[in-house]
């Protein structure tokens, strides 16, 4: 739908507002969140994960118990004859595909994920995918991993002289601050209240201790630690002495690039490439495509060449 809303079976819409009774929110970003509190209002059901509604009401939506669903993954529910099952999805803590299967056929959206890590849903009569990357020139240069290790090489050799600030969208901060702690980095981390919160729920999520983590404020901002803000605080925090850090999906030119001597742009995406997108379809064999235009870049090439290429009934929409 154009405000984003994707239409599953009879019942249910995912990650946007349209008068139905199941409204599914694959993970706790913004514009997966759009218009909940109306959907609180008129749907009989909100359904998420356990952790990502533990998000939503730390981000202060407010979801009374009755109509709060929380579904594990790989669990059905039955509503009016169509089962509603959430499936595993790597993109931050408690994100989830979602497959819908009833008398008209089988629907599965994958919401955003990226891979590996993400299992395909197979032989669909309708997927819905997301292409945040839908083509191949908006590529980044380098694996996810090539990222992290250009992050971890600026902290080894900036932090004995200075503090970090790294910026992100939530859940992809936990997940840093996650995949720091397992590959070593033994920095004090700093976080705000949100962040804070968030990270101890990610940190159950994914298995991992992160140790010693403490609520930001400046006095506390010295070398040797390390401070994990939201994005939009970046503009007036670059302000401050230390170097800073902005996790990007949208940075080309290499792995980690230095804007100037104490600011970096690291390309450390939670979505999936163009061909990696492609990969996981070819897995799933599905009957027909709907790229989601709503909240990607070139899903009209996305659709052509599912198209014209694999012979693929693909479409963009809205």
């Amino acid at each position: 739908m154009p405000n984003g809303a994707v239409l599953l079976g009879s019942n249910v819409v995912a990650d946007s507002y349209h008068r139905r009774p199941v409204r599914v929110v694959t993970h706790a970003h913004e514009d997966h969140t759009k218009y909940l509190s109306r959907s609180v209002a008129e749907s009989l059901f909100i359904v998420a994960t356990p952790v990502t509604h533990e998000f939503l009401r730390i981000l202060g939506h407010s979801i009374p118990q009755s109509k709060a669903l929380s579904v594990d993954y790989n669990k059905e529910i039955e509503f009016d004859g169509e089962r509603v099952k959430l499936l595993p999805s790597r993109h931050i803590a408690g994100s989830a595909q979602v497959l819908v299967e009833g008398p008209d056929g089988t629907a599965g959206y994958t919401g955003d994920f990226k891979m590996p890590g993400t299992p395909p849903m197979e032989d669909l009569d309708v997927l819905v995918v997301d292409a945040t990357y839908g083509s191949p020139h908006l590529s980044r240069r380098g694996t996810e991993w090539d990222a992290l290790g250009a992050l971890i090489d600026i902290i080894e050799r900036r932090s004995p002289e200075s503090p970090l600030v790294i910026y992100g969208y939530n859940g992809k901060l936990q997940e840093i601050m996650v995949e720091l702690r397992i590959r070593g980095v033994k920095e004090t981390f700093l976080a705000d209240d949100t962040t804070l919160k968030l990270a101890k729920v990610a940190s159950r999520f994914y298995n991992v201790d992160i140790g010693d983590v403490r609520l930001y404020n400046k006095d506390e901002l010295t070398p040797g630690s390390i401070a994990f803000l939201h994005v939009s605080k970046s503009q007036p925090m670059l302000k401050l002495p230390a170097v800073h850090i902005i996790l990007t999906g949208t940075e080309r030119r290499g792995p980690a690039v230095r804007v100037n001597d104490n600011v970096y742009r690291v390309s450390f995406s939670d979505h999936a490439t163009f061909w990696e997108v492609v990969e996981y379809i070819k897995e799933s064999r599905p009957k027909k495509v709907i790229v989601d235009a709503s909240r990607g870049f070139d899903s009209k090439f996305m659709a052509e060449y599912l198209s014209k290429v694999l012979n693929i009934d693909a479409v963009s929409e809205p």
